[in-house]
């Protein structure tokens, strides 16, 4: 990378209408289908063409290419038709694993995540979340101390052999909100999982420092099928420990902690050892507490609002 804006780009790397060359943003809107939930006139969903056509989709669902794209789950029978969507869309994908059509789609993971925004509660399995461009909802928390020579980070490093961004560096608490979980809950939950964090200290220290949002393009190194559409909100913490503490590894997620003073920490968000998302999170608190400043940094304006995109998908139900 050859700058800190890069850092951003590689995470929220969709393109944007005012971009020099609109076309790339328009062609690439004209192939997405939007997916709709009964009663809702709100998307919830971006679908791109290939899972479109690929999937073997059932009497469930319409599939209307005209005048817009668009996938809309029917409305199902009886009283209780909201309860059912989860359901369905479950039997969809249960459908595409039978038939192998998409021979990159992960096993059932058993974590459901909620459709964000939607009027009614409804989820997905985690393993076929991105294949239909739902906002993945997270929380990622900053750990570190300060001592003499300075900021000093807990960075752990993502196990070589898992299937999503093998080896590289993460924040020290990442994880996804499971359905029905507050921020807050997920935070505790993940500090614990996989940092060994006291659920005590958390709660009492942990510090609420706003989201970041952006819209990414998978490519490879996120280990499922490329290209698919992924919008995301992270709800950002920092908890500042004493100098003493030392966090190591829990569960198999994470190889190891390293700790990192902030030089380094920079360098590695240069040379590409983040993962996307996390590295946005580091590179936002770095702003946020003064660290990268827009005296020294000419793309500071573009960064902090990258850093925070506005979705094209509810972020909350519509009354």
């Amino acid at each position: 990378m050859e700058s800190l804006l890069d850092v951003v780009r590689d995470c929220d790397n969709y393109p944007y209408p005012e971009d020099p060359d609109p076309t790339v943003y328009n062609d690439l809107q004209r192939t997405l289908w939007k997916f709709y939930l009964p009663e809702d006139p709100q998307p919830h969903g971006l679908l791109i063409d290939s899972v479109v056509r690929a999937m073997p989709w059932t009497s469930d669902f319409d599939i209307v290419s005209h005048p817009y794209k668009e996938v809309r789950l029917r409305r199902p029978a009886g009283p209780d038709w909201q309860s059912q969507c989860t359901q369905i869309i479950a039997h969809q994908m249960e459908r595409a694993r039978e038939l192998g059509v998409f021979p990159q789609l992960g096993r059932l993971r058993g974590e459901w995540f909620p459709i964000v925004g939607a009027r009614f509660p409804v989820a997905i399995d985690r393993s076929a979340f991105s294949m239909w461009g739902i906002i993945g909802q997270g929380v990622h928390m900053t750990v570190y101390t300060r001592n003499a020579t300075g900021w000093q980070f807990w960075i752990p490093q993502r196990n070589p052999n898992k299937s999503t961004y093998p080896g590289l560096l993460d924040n020290a608490v990442a994880g996804g909100m499971a359905m029905g979980e507050t921020p807050r809950e997920c935070l505790v939950r993940e500090a614990g999982e996989e940092a060994g964090l006291s659920a005590d200290v958390v709660e009492k220290e942990a510090r609420a420092a706003g989201t970041v949002t952006w819209m990414n393009i998978s490519d490879a190194r996120a280990g499922g099928q490329v290209g698919l559409i992924n919008p995301g909100v992270l709800f950002v913490y920092d908890l500042e420990i004493n100098e003493q503490e030392v966090l190591r590894p829990v569960d198999g997620d994470v190889y190891a902690f390293h700790r990192m003073g902030m030089l380094e920490v920079k360098e590695a968000l240069l040379r590409k050892r983040f993962k996307p998302s996390s590295g946005a999170v580091m590179l936002d608190f770095l702003i946020r507490h003064g660290l990268v400043n827009p005296e020294e940094e000419k793309h500071y304006a573009e960064i902090v609002t990258r850093l925070h995109r506005k979705l094209p998908l509810p972020c909350s139900a519509s009354a």
